[in-house]
């Protein structure tokens, strides 16, 4: 009698273990796609998020995940860090404060933003992308989780799973990495990009912190060690984590400097702005192209500039310096009593404080 339940014991520990293999799996089947699409914008390792994924949901089932969205146990923190809607849940204490999201999307994009601009994990930043195990330790050393154990968790999923394989692909190549692991499926992958820009992201997840930003835009991204491999060089010509380009403006306001062939739509897209409120701020349409090295600020600009006067260079332009200086283009004009349209000469010397006599 005594053998026969132990052997009954064994069998139901097996059914429940090869239960919660099959959620994992499913999980990853749904979000590996969300995954690698946020690790190319944000440089967090699609294997370390995915097995966050895992871990904090409990492959999908937990009530955070299926009443707010929360896929990543991101708790409120302050009001100026988080003003959307909240869950109260018990964790580390009873009814703590958590984050809902409209979308598994927006729970995704909001992790990946909340290691990126927050300056106790800007070390993480430095590692190899390919290196998880050094994710693992470093997101347990900064604080991510109170569990003691937390990082061998996540690496065990990592290598149970092989979510290490996720980190070395494209969007594109994702469905095809699944089925070679796990087998063909019904199960529809999640994507992110369409909705990077949607109305709810917009009113819940804030913009970019100054004083975040000022510690981190000039830490150096460490060097990835070579490969002579073509994924290799693909991963290695991939844009650097979007928030590391922005600056603190002597005026008080963020601001980053346009690359070739952007946009206000794909800068707004990819600081998570509506497009006619970036514009807006630059006095320029929503459907704009940027001239490679213009700034492009990321909140309102002044009437007044920091320093008193600036001498116009052979190339610029009155918008370009009002950018450069960061103060409105009418108000640039109207301190140097010039007509809107008009144009100074190269040499000129402009007030940016107080208007010119006539």
């Amino acid at each position: 009698m005594m053998k026969r339940n132990f052997v009954l014991l064994i069998l139901l520990f097996t059914t429940q273990i090869f239960a919660q293999d099959a959620k994992n799996i499913d999980y990853i089947r749904k979000h590996a796609l969300l995954a690698v699409e946020e690790m190319h914008l944000y440089k967090v390792p699609a294997s370390i998020t995915l097995s966050q994924g895992i871990l904090e949901t409990g492959g999908g089932q937990s009530r955070l995940a299926e009443i707010a969205n929360n896929h990543f146990g991101i708790k409120c923190k302050s009001q100026k860090e988080w003003s959307g809607p909240t869950i109260s849940h018990t964790d580390d204490a009873p009814n703590e404060c958590f984050r809902k999201y409209g979308s598994v999307q927006e729970s995704y994009r909001d992790h990946s933003k909340f290691l990126a601009e927050r300056p106790y994990y800007k070390d993480l930043f430095k590692l190899n992308l390919y290196d998880y195990k050094s994710w693992a330790h470093g997101l347990k050393k900064a604080g991510y989780a109170t569990n003691p154990k937390y990082a061998g968790i996540l690496i065990s999923r990592i290598e149970k799973y092989r979510l290490d394989e996720f980190d070395r692909l494209k969007p594109e190549e994702v469905q095809n990495k699944l089925n070679e692991l796990y087998g063909h499926s019904d199960i529809i992958a999640l994507s992110g990009m369409a909705e990077a820009t949607s109305d709810v992201m917009e009113a819940t997840i804030p913009s970019p912190v100054s004083t975040v930003v000022a510690v981190t835009m000039d830490e150096p991204i460490k060097q990835i060690q070579k490969e002579e491999s073509p994924k290799r060089i693909e991963m290695e010509k991939r844009p650097e984590n979007p928030m590391l380009r922005i600056k603190h403006h002597e005026i008080g306001v963020d601001y980053i400097v346009a690359n070739e062939n952007e946009t206000i739509e794909t800068v707004a897209k990819l600081y998570d702005f509506h497009p006619k409120e970036l514009a807006l701020y630059n006095e320029l349409n929503s459907n704009s192209k940027l001239t490679p090295g213009q700034f492009v600020f990321l909140g309102k600009k002044k009437n007044k500039a920091v320093q008193k006067h600036y001498t116009v260079q052979p190339d610029d332009t009155m918008y370009l310096i009002a950018q450069k200086v960061g103060i409105r283009i009418n108000r640039l004009y109207r301190l140097n009593n010039l007509q809107p349209g008009e144009q100074a000469v190269a040499g000129t010397v402009l007030n940016l404080k107080t208007r010119k006599r006539k």
